[in-house]
């Protein structure tokens, strides 16, 4: 990244660039500037002591639904017009942020004839495109207008299109690419046993004919294991008061303090579960009953009872999950780490790191497979005292993974990489993609 400040300018500008990469009508760019920084400078002010965070939708309000789907479902987005557009500006952003909502609601956004912002209105049910982005669902839903942008902090404003990140402002850094650890690379490496160890507990509770042993059901229910982990992680950002996760082969007193000593299991049985019951399920859909035919087959009354009592254990098992991941996530705001082994077993919290051996080097890793050529030396005292513990434990025990989570929201990863300590920063946790994460055929 260049050492030059970037500004919202430079955030528009890379918002057009991508207009066109992608063949899309794009707005004269002084347009973008404008609803850029007005959405910057309302972020830098409050409202009754509380910060500006609100989420825009640049939609025409002429057209807001060009293509409309045959058959919408209940929960699809709809656009609610204001009796008066509203001049898109700071003092009346910081007016009515609050009846909108990162989780549930967006402004409509849209230049009038002579090219000045308004907020048109609002697009309702915001809540399937918050669950899919955070890892709490799986069936991506329909996306409304040109491009979509939050303010989510001081200074941070990160705009989407559909479900990629296309850049995010952090006051004065701009971030182009997110670094996705954990498809490959070292991080996903030493996640592999645990995630091994998860699949073959999985199929040990299945019959063989019904655990299909192809790459897509074992990268399916990979991807499960892999975003319980980033859920937690998402959960420590959103309590704000910072957090460390430490997952460690093995526990020596001579390392770390464990107070709070404990074995809770729960993460990795509620997953297998879940897993199981979902493959039981699908199989019974589509190999038994013939669900997923043009012609349904006729099926037994204790087939469709049996069906129903599965999508219930299936509703049960992901309240399981989302409390499991609370309750972890919660155990972060006691001082000190929380400690888990491979499998994602928390082994105890407020965890004190005992070792005072400062690292030999560190290195910042600008891709997710820290290529040594990539590599960017960095000092270890420009980090704050979680940080700097953390390197010392991951370079004194190689295989351990330490995830940092700042109190502003940043996450970085550390391990060692042979004679390396390796640290990755703008790690991505959410789903940034346009493929789906559909359940396998």
């Amino acid at each position: 990244m260049s050492g030059t400040n970037k500004t919202p300018r430079h955030l528009a500008e890379t918002v057009c660039s991508e207009l066109r990469k992608r063949r899309t009508a794009v707005p004269d760019e002084k347009i973008i500037v404008d609803l850029m920084e007005t959405m910057y400078y309302s972020s830098l002010r409050t409202e009754e002591s509380e910060p500006v965070i609100f989420h825009m939708v640049y939609l025409d309000p002429g057209q807001p639904d060009p293509k409309p789907p045959r058959n919408p479902v209940r929960d699809r987005w709809s656009y609610i017009p204001f009796a008066e557009p509203i001049p898109f500006s700071v003092s009346n952003v910081v007016k009515i942020a609050k009846s909108t909502d990162l989780r549930t609601s967006s402004f409509v956004i849209w230049p009038d004839k002579e090219d000045h912002l308004f907020i048109w209105g609002l697009v309702d049910q915001q809540n399937p495109f918050h669950k899919f982005l955070n890892r709490s669902a799986e069936i991506e839903p329909e996306r409304p207008g040109i491009f979509q942008a939050s303010v989510e902090g001081i200074g941070n404003i990160v705009v989407y299109m559909r479900y990629e990140k296309v850049a995010e402002l952090r006051v004065n850094e701009l971030i182009r690419f997110s670094l996705d650890i954990f498809r490959e690379g070292p991080i996903r490496d030493l996640l592999a046993p645990g995630i091994k160890r998860y699949l073959q507990e999985v199929r040990s509770h299945l019959p063989d004919d019904i655990y299909m042993t192809d790459a897509g059901m074992d990268e399916f229910h990979t991807q499960q294991w892999i975003s319980a982990l980033c859920r937690i992680l998402l959960r420590i950002q959103k309590i704000k008061n910072g957090g460390a996760l430490l997952i460690t082969p093995a526990i020596d007193p001579a390392d770390l303090n464990v107070k709070y000593g404990i074995n809770y299991d729960r993460l990795p049985t509620s997953l297998q579960s879940n897993a199981v019951t979902k493959i039981k399920s699908d199989y019974l859909e589509e190999h038994l009953l013939g669900l997923t035919e043009s012609k349904p087959k006729e099926i037994l009354s204790s087939q469709y009872f049996q069906l129903r009592r599965m999508e219930k254990d299936l509703r049960a098992n992901k309240n399981e999950i989302d409390g499991v991941i609370w309750f972890i996530a919660l155990l972060t705001r006691v001082d000190g780490l929380v400690a888990m082994d491979p499998d994602l077993v928390v082994k105890g919290y407020g965890v004190e790191i005992k070792n005072w051996q400062e690292p030999d080097n560190l290195f910042i890793a600008t891709d997710r497979l820290a290529t040594p050529a990539k590599l960017r030396p960095a000092a270890y005292n420009h980090f704050g005292t979680r940080h700097r513990s953390m390197m010392r434990y991951c370079s004194q025990n190689p295989g351990s993974v330490g995830f940092v989570v700042s109190q502003d929201g940043e996450v970085r990863v550390m391990t060692m990489m042979e004679e390396r300590l390796v640290m990755w920063e703008n790690i991505r946790l959410k789903y940034y993609s346009y493929a789906a994460k559909k359940k396998p055929a």
